[in-house]
């Protein structure tokens, strides 16, 4: 029975470990939809919390895989636990749907949800990049907490970018991750060199989850590339994100033949695949 299957298989003992498999590996972007698609049916149907914990920690790994549809559903899983608020968080995106009112450093605005569950305290990017901080929300004159996908409420937005924000204008919770994703599979080996170099110069910039997605996109990269200086932009980055490696990305690595570097390239692949724990690793 293959995997597919077994995410779905009517025994929550094999749903769980079905995903702790996911879990355990990097995949490439085709698998990630395919396999993001199957654990958000399961997550969506699960009545078992052992199996369900696997299926939302499985989702981490393909996140970059999850449609709006399937960020949607997730959002309708109630109590949400921790790794899935953290999730939809991620992947908030707002639109202003009002005339932006300014208010000092501030702004005051209506904005409907478009993807994602954004939070109080979230960043998000506006159009021409500038950073804005999610400080207030009030649902039906209530203050909440989060707002979720479809809802629309009155907001507080502070920061630098609040002051040329403009009707309609979309707002995405810190999506740089997201971007270097995508970026490390550019054909284009400066866009790969330069996502690598910007993703390993801010390793405080990530959260844990953020972190292992970057370091499973490196990695993805890393085995695959085919040009020296991207190569060791990537190698770099990896060092430089060290603390948040998984063992799937290591074992990953274990696939690059360490004879083929270029020979000022192996000492970045040996300090890698030191033996010690990912968690023991000290921040170059």
């Amino acid at each position: 029975m293959g995997l597919t299957e077994q995410l779905l298989h009517p025994d929550p003992r094999r749903r769980e470990g079905a995903a702790r498999r996911v879990s355990a590996a990097v995949w490439d972007p085709g698998a990630e939809g395919e396999l993001a698609g199957l654990l958000v049916e399961a997550a969506c149907a699960e009545e078992d919390p052992g199996a369900l914990e696997a299926q939302l920690g499985a989702l981490v790994t393909v996140e970059a895989g999850i449609s709006d549809l399937g960020l949607q559903r997730l959002g309708q899983i109630w109590p949400a636990p921790p790794v899935l608020e953290r999730l939809l968080a991620r992947a908030g995106r707002l639109q202003i749907s009002a005339p932006v009112t300014p208010s000092g450093s501030a702004a005051l605005t209506v904005v409907r949800c478009l993807r994602g569950v954004p939070r109080t305290g979230s960043r998000l990017r506006t159009p021409d990049g500038a950073w804005v901080a999610l400080e207030r929300i009030e649902l039906y004159g209530r203050a909440v907490d989060r707002l979720d996908a479809g809802s629309t409420a009155r907001v507080l937005l502070s920061g630098p970018g609040a002051g040329g924000l403009e009707e309609w204008d979309r707002l995405d919770v810190d999506p740089r991750a997201r971007e270097y994703v995508r970026l490390l599979l550019d054909p284009d080996p400066r866009a790969r060199g330069l996502a690598a170099d910007e993703a390993g110069d801010h390793p405080d910039a990530w959260d844990a989850d953020a972190g292992r997605r970057l370091c499973a996109a490196l990695a993805r990269a890393a085995v695959a590339e085919t040009d020296p200086q991207a190569l060791e932009s990537e190698l770099r980055a990896l060092l430089e994100l060290g603390h948040f490696v998984s063992a799937p990305a290591l074992a990953l690595l274990r696939g690059l033949e360490r004879t083929a570097l270029p020979p000022v390239l192996r000492p970045y692949l040996d300090d890698l695949l030191d033996e010690r724990p990912p968690g023991d690793r000290i921040r170059r």
